[in-house]
């Protein structure tokens, strides 16, 4: 029997998307900018917009379901942003409901963004055929997602994977594209994350070492993971995360850590799509329970 098809959508600190996604294949995607300091009401709309313009060309047969992977803690489809100034206003916005209301009455399901590119990579990436895996993506902030037995492991409330707040210094607050930038503004450098990176990759000092302090943070909580849950595999991505540049100063940081404690870490092989299709196969999996 042919899978379903998925109406996919994914709420970044920068940008949004909506996707028709069946199985680990993205159909159609259609991108839009986040009106992140508009609210959640704003969000929502241009959102919205986005998924009914991907819905109008026709590309897939009508979606059966919603998913959505959504930046901030997720709990029965209401969404608050963990950290504030990358999404104003989200405290307990009820999203799924309004999604649903969108899109008359189409079920929508959904959980947190780095939580569900963990799902993704755990069933059609990098993390398929292990037993567990940690997916951390270092993006405009920092996610992370945790699959134990092939389950999800979202926790008691929801916060499990939540990588980006560990530490006495938050690693969001070290780590993100959010922070390089604003570190490197600091020291005289007017430049996007890519750019931070690309200078370290140049060898330029000062970028070298907010990479260095970046990466040398993600390692140390990385470290504390596996004293908790010992992964089998930890997935890297994110616009950062999946930089060459920055996955080879994660692995030289490693390097300095006892061997006993590193885990293997390896690039998502979804990319940007992880959320996407681990959002659709939650959401598939939620519509066919009891």
């Amino acid at each position: 029997m042919a899978r379903a098809t998925v109406l996919a959508l994914d709420i970044g600190g920068s940008k949004l998307a909506a996707a028709l996604v069946r199985g680990a294949k993205v159909l159609d995607t259609e991108l839009t900018p986040t009106p992140a300091r508009s609210g959640p009401e704003a969000v929502v709309e241009a959102l919205v917009g986005a998924a009914r313009r991907l819905l109008e060309r026709g590309q897939a047969p009508a979606p059966a379901v919603i998913g959505v992977a959504s930046a901030g803690l997720v709990v029965d489809g209401r969404v608050r942003a963990l950290s504030p100034d990358l999404l104003p206003g989200w405290d307990g916005f009820p999203l799924a409901e309004r999604l649903e209301a969108a899109f008359f009455g189409l079920p929508a399901h959904a959980l947190n963004d780095a939580q569900a590119a963990a799902y993704g990579e755990a069933r059609h990436g990098a993390g398929r055929g292990r037993g567990s895996s940690l997916f951390v993506t270092v993006s405009t902030g920092v996610g992370g997602g945790l699959v134990l037995a092939d389950t999800l492991w979202r926790g008691a409330g929801g916060m499990a994977g939540h990588v980006g707040h560990l530490g006495r210094r938050a690693l969001e607050r070290v780590a993100s594209g959010t922070a390089l930038a604003e570190r490197a503004a600091r020291l005289g450098h007017a430049v996007d994350a890519r750019a931070v990176v690309a200078a370290a990759e140049a060898g330029e000092e000062w970028a070298v070492g907010l990479v260095t302090d970046a990466a040398t943070a993600l390692v140390s909580a990385l470290v504390d993971v596996k004293y908790l849950v010992d992964p089998e595999v930890i997935v890297l991505g994110g616009g950062v995360g999946l930089n060459p540049a920055f996955g080879r100063a994660v692995q030289l940081a490693f390097e300095g850590v006892a061997e006993s404690l590193r885990t293997p870490v390896v690039p998502a092989a979804l990319g940007a799509a992880a959320g996407l299709v681990g959002a659709a196969a939650w959401a598939l999996e939620r519509r066919s329970m009891p």
